[in-house]
């Protein structure tokens, strides 16, 4: 493993000052952040974005007893059967999207 050594400004102990060349150098590696041609990058945002995210298999089976459960949570918050179906659709349309499934007929 490489470690780097940050160099701390001996002006200004207490503080980052923006003007100083050694703070903002040190406050970029304390953040996880990069200066690019005048661009700020943060790192942990690239790392994450290289990451596929992994969810958990979504069968229609799943699909059905979630729609149950978000429709009758729903039911009871709307007062409304059109709007609580709507609502517990939409939720399962979003998760099919992500996972990039085709929606089933019954939404």
């Amino acid at each position: 493993m490489f470690y780097r050594f940050v160099v701390s400004c001996l002006k200004h102990l207490k503080f980052f000052d923006e003007t100083c060349e050694i703070c903002k150098k040190e406050y970029f590696f304390v953040k996880g952040l990069e200066d690019k041609d005048g661009v700020i990058i943060d790192k942990n945002v690239e790392e994450s974005q290289d990451k596929q995210s992994v969810y958990k298999e979504f069968t229609e089976e799943k699909a059905k007893q979630l729609y149950e459960k978000l429709f009758l949570y729903y039911l009871k918050k709307f007062k409304d059967e059109k709007d609580a179906s709507n609502k517990a659709k939409s939720i399962i349309n979003k998760q099919c999207h992500i996972r990039n499934i085709k929606p089933w007929n019954w939404i």
